[in-house]
């Protein structure tokens, strides 16, 4: 189900068991999150707690802005191992007549495209060299991610 922009970062806690009855702020900004709650008793009922609620988001919205698809892209993930995001090495194995088994090594970069798809561009080890088939891969993609416009795709429901 999908959320409005209305409520976007913003659920409700009906616990009849805990006699829980709120609204619950949620965002992650930069890696950080801020969660709040907005009982309705404290706030005089449902609809001023809501107000409330918005009223917080708000301004967390304005204060974190949300992480842009340049920012997003710079991240560098857990399981990367080059050191660059997006950049990474890797072996194509190929057989010989033989059945001896070789690897052509190559530098292999991806990046999200302006349209939401993704591209890539491989250089091969062979042909350049190690270290100028790893620089190609990281100008090619460096100059792939320049033309990403707009917030991550995630936080883009809150921007303003």
């Amino acid at each position: 189900m999908r959320q409005s922009k209305a409520l976007y970062g913003i659920s409700r806690i009906d616990d009849p068991i805990y006699r829980t009855h709120a609204w619950r702020v949620s965002l992650r900004r930069q890696n950080r999150m801020f969660v709040r709650n907005f009982a309705d008793k404290q706030h005089g009922g449902k609809q001023r707690a809501l107000a409330a609620a918005k009223a917080y988001r708000d301004r967390i919205v304005k204060e974190h802005p949300p992480t842009t698809r340049q920012q997003f892209c710079a991240t560098l993930r857990r399981h990367n191992t080059s050191g660059i995001p997006g950049v990474y090495r890797y072996a194509k194995p190929y057989v010989l007549a033989d059945g001896e088994v070789r690897k052509l090594w190559y530098w292999e970069t991806t990046w999200p495209t302006p349209e939401g798809g993704s591209a890539k561009a491989t250089f091969s080890v062979k042909q350049y060299g190690e270290e100028k088939a790893k620089q190609l891969a990281i100008a090619a993609r460096e100059a792939g991610v320049r033309k990403l416009e707009g917030v991550f795709w995630a936080s883009e429901r809150g921007a303003a």
